[in-house]
Formats: C-alpha cells, sequence, structure tokens
C-alpha cells in the first residue's frame, strides 16, 4: 500500500519493478472512505450509486495479489448465522497499474447485495457499512462490514 503522494517518476511509478511475484510483507488492508469524510466506511448504497471515494490511499493492482492474468480477486462475504459465498471480482486500474476503488467498491457493494439477497437478509442497504476488505490468503479478500 502506497500513497499517490510518496510515488513520483522512477520509484515504481509504471507498476510492477523487478520480480513480478514478491509481494510487500505485513497485512494489507483496502479502506473504504467518503471523499471529505473523516472516518472509513461506505454504505451500499453509497458505493452503488457510485459517490466520490477519497483517494488518500492507492493501491497497486500488484500489492493486492490479484490473479495475474486476468486482473480478478475472490472476495468472500460472510454473515454471522449464513453460509459465506465467494465471488469474483474484477479489478479495473489505470495507466500506472492503480486500482479503481470507486469501480471497487461498487462490485464489492453488488456482491454483497446479491449475497443479501440470496439468503433473504432483509435489511436496508443504506444501514450495512463496508468499512474495508481484509486479505485473508492471497488474492481473497474478506469484506469487514457493520450494520447500523
Amino acid at each position: 500500500m502506497r500513497r499517490a503522494s510518496s510515488v513520483g517518476p522512477g520509484l515504481g511509478y509504471a507498476g510492477i519493478v523487478g520480480d513480478p511475484y514478491h509481494r510487500p510483507g505485513g497485512h494489507v488492508a483496502i479502506k473504504f472512505r467518503l471523499k471529505g469524510s473523516t472516518h472509513s466506511g461506505i454504505s451500499l448504497s453509497e458505493a452503488l450509486e457510485r459517490v466520490r471515494l477519497s483517494q488518500g490511499n492507492a493501491y497497486l493492482m500488484h500489492d493486492i495479489a490479484s490473479d495475474m492474468y486476468g486482473g480478478k480477486i475472490q472476495l468472500r462475504v460472510r454473515w454471522s448465522g449464513y453460509r459465506s459465498n465467494t465471488y469474483s471480482i474484477p479489478l479495473s486500474a489505470d495507466y500506472h497499474g492503480y486500482i479503481d476503488l470507486q469501480s471497487l467498491a461498487r462490485r464489492t457493494s453488488r456482491a454483497i447485495a446479491h449475497f443479501m439477497q440470496l439468503n433473504g437478509i432483509a435489511l436496508a442497504w443504506n444501514r450495512v457499512v463496508i468499512h474495508r476488505l481484509e486479505e485473508s490468503s492471497p488474492g481473497t479478500w474478506i469484506p469487514v462490514l457493520t450494520t447500523h
């Protein structure tokens, strides 16, 4: 995970440098935050409506260990009392390899909304908040959700 402002020409600006299978150490989490907001988390309805997200964090396609050929991640949706379901989420990136967070948030929200409909979870989408995605294994991510 790198801040966009800390990356300049010659410092990985063109995407993957060196060994394409080497990943940075440590825990990677993809955070979602509304533009201008001080706290993380967006509701399903906000993500589906394509609201603008803060670009404070920039994530390279390589950093989130997506499928190196298909540009996808596996999203495992879990909900207490229900069987988990895994969705394949395509990633969009710009020319430099940075993930489009709004697109990822929208696609993640669609998967969660499908999971809720499939399992008959009757909650308004504006009450379900996606805070972040946490990597459970390389290429597999779990959304951290809350309800209110």
